[in-house]
């Protein structure tokens, strides 16, 4: 293993487990606060804002490689983060803690997504291998952060919120110091240079907005985030309410589904590069339709005896969708100048996060009973999860379409 692939797992797993301990609970923090759905799509929209908003400051410390600030930033946001959940609720804790959760999103989020691709463009032999590198980091991801998630969970439970703070400084700490080694900030601006980037460089946020190209990357950039947290707040919710609104109970589901999906994923991460691209990614995407409307139908009248098996079906579903789009969001990436994508897709994601849950959060608060807006949002979940076909690859979006090959050729013989 390379330096920066070893530093990259080590980055990605430190993150896991805290995401585990604390901020994955965020949901069920804000249900068992009393906030309505409202409220929660509210703070889902401002942590968009909040993303859009400290990408400018993470622009600036990339292009200078500054990855002690970056790291450290990454760490100190959390923690902020961690405090403020702790401490506050009502308006505060909305407001707050969803723009320190927006920022803490953006330092970790991108810095990991640059890492990942300056680490698959770093050895030749990993250019047609997106699926298993993204393969093997899925796996530790998930399992450090279901460790997590079961310490969280056994804590909040105990009611010891005050040792969620304490273990989470602990590692911020510890971390800290690892990473922001002048000898490991060094090694690390070597990124910039396997992505191609000058210091000098003037990069322009607003242009983002203005990206296109021939995968039809703007528009799947503006979906995907808001599908990123119907996976990761609203499902969450739905599953501490199916088991109870028992913290504890929640843990224990999802890392039952952790051990699981981690035995499947080993054994096809391999594979799934020698399969047609194509045919995986079109595959995918009619599973992961397929997740939302069992994901409706769950929310509803669902047997009991049903709904865990339906659950375990949901997790793979969704996570082999996971695996199939990032393979072909990094080719893709890979195919091109890498940080304007990497960036424009954060830039998009984010401000479809923020107008969609904004206009959720509006709905919500016009509604009386918003009991059933959750599978309402599941039902139109599924027809919206088909336009990630539009998300071309990149050999059909080069491949000439046969009036192109016929104008070309009248061009020549011209």
């Amino acid at each position: 293993m390379s330096y920066l692939s070893a530093r990259f797992f080590q980055f990605a797993g430190v993150h896991s487990f805290l995401i585990g301990l604390l901020p994955f609970f965020i949901p069920v923090l804000l249900w068992q606060n009393k906030e309505s759905i409202g409220n929660v799509a509210l703070f889902i929209a401002l942590t968009g804002l909040g993303f859009v908003v400290s990408l400018s400051l993470w622009e600036r410390l990339f292009i200078k490689a500054h990855w002690r600030l970056l790291i450290a930033l990454s760490l100190v946001f959390e923690l902020l983060l961690v405090s403020v959940l702790m401490a506050s609720e009502g308006l505060l804790l909305i407001v707050v803690a969803a723009l320190l959760n927006g920022a803490y999103n953006c330092f970790y989020w991108t810095t990991q997504r640059v890492m990942f691709s300056a680490m698959t463009a770093e050895h030749e032999q990993t250019r047609n291998k997106t699926g298993k590198a993204f393969g093997d980091f899925q796996i530790l991801v998930v399992v450090l952060l279901k460790l997590g998630i079961l310490a969280g969970a056994f804590l909040l439970e105990q009611g010891d919120i005050h040792w969620v703070v304490l273990t989470s400084l602990l590692i911020t700490l510890v971390s800290g110091v690892w990473f922001c080694r002048s000898s490991v900030a060094d090694r690390l601006a070597g990124v910039n240079e396997l992505l191609n980037v000058e210091r000098a460089e003037n990069l322009k946020p607003l242009s983002s907005f203005r990206f296109r190209d021939n995968h039809n990357s703007a528009i799947i950039f503006y979906l995907d985030g808001v599908f990123l947290f119907l996976e990761s707040y609203f499902w969450v919710l739905s599953l501490f309410l199916i088991t109870q609104e028992n913290v504890m109970n929640l843990g224990l589901v999802v890392v039952t589904l952790t051990v699981f999906l981690s035995v499947v994923f080993f054994l096809i991460k391999n594979k799934i590069d020698a399969l047609n691209p194509q045919k995986v990614f079109v595959i995918a995407v009619g599973m992961y339709a397929i997740s939302w409307l069992l994901r409706a139908e769950l929310d509803m009248d669902m047997a009991e005896y049903w709904k865990y098996p339906a659950i375990v079906l949901i997790a793979f579903l969704t996570t082999f969708f996971r695996l199939s789009f990032n393979k072909r969001f990094f080719d893709i990436a890979r195919k091109q100048k890498a940080l304007p994508y990497l960036l424009s897709k954060s830039y998009l994601s984010q401000a479809g996060i923020a107008i969609f849950f904004g206009g959720l959060a509006c709905l919500a608060y016009s509604l009386k009973d918003t009991a059933e807006l959750l599978t309402l949002v599941y039902w139109v979940a599924v027809p919206a999860s088909l336009v990630y076909w539009a998300y071309l690859s990149p050999e059909k979006a080069l491949k000439p379409t046969h009036r192109t090959e016929k104008l070309a050729v009248k061009r020549v013989q011209s």
